[in-house]
């Protein structure tokens, strides 16, 4: 297989493994909207790092690629590549618009995630207030005083 060829693969590779990753950011949303058990969350987490990992690997192959075609990893390469070379683009254009889509809900239930933490904390904050030192700590145990 030729470099060129490499390159395609590869960004083919990536543009499939991204899409399973959407599907499981839109899983991840989907539970969030409900009442997540820590064990629902805890597996997509296990799943979202194993997707990460392997997309970080396919992106330093995508990078060895290019550099052996003499073109850097970034915006300005893939665009010199992709001139030299017109049938990249497509493929190119699906990852960046993969991986934007992926990026933004990726945000998105971070956003959802934060406003969950921001609301429980709100709610133990009162609680404390209202009960003073008496109240349960995380492992449902009062205070040592």
């Amino acid at each position: 297989m030729n470099h060129i060829d490499a390159l395609l693969h590869c960004v083919d590779e990536q543009s499939a493994l991204l899409n399973e990753f959407i599907e499981t950011l839109q899983a991840e949303g989907d539970l969030l909207l409900g009442t997540p058990s820590n064990e629902a969350l805890s597996a997509l987490a296990i799943r979202k790092a194993d997707y990460a990992r392997r997309l970080a690997e396919l992106d330093q192959n995508r990078a060895t690629t290019l550099t052996d075609l003499g073109q850097p990893n970034d915006r300005h390469g893939i665009a010199a590549i992709c001139a030299e070379y017109p049938d990249l683009q497509y493929a190119f254009e699906i990852l960046f618009e993969r991986a934007e889509q992926a990026s933004s809900l990726n945000h998105a239930n971070g956003e959802t995630i934060k406003a969950f933490t921001e609301r429980n904390q709100q709610a133990l904050d009162t609680l404390r207030g209202l009960m003073g030192e008496d109240l349960y700590d995380a492992h449902g145990r009062l205070p040592k005083k």
